[in-house]
């Protein structure tokens, strides 16, 4: 999709194992695992950033 001043790219759900789903079944992470979980979401947040992509879910 396009407008005057953006692109837009629209994709399909992909189905899969939810992160919700995971943690729904452990109940508790540990320290360590929390840290490399919110390290990898700010990596890929901050990569999008850059490239100037919103992403919304």
């Amino acid at each position: 999709m396009e407008t005057e001043n953006s692109y837009y790219i629209v994709m399909d759900l992909v189905q899969g194992n939810e992160f919700v789903k995971y943690l729904t079944k452990r109940k508790q992470l540990d320290e360590n695992e929390t840290k490399k979980y919110i390290r990898q979401i700010v990596s890929a947040v901050d990569h999008m950033h850059h490239a100037r992509v919103i992403h919304r879910d």
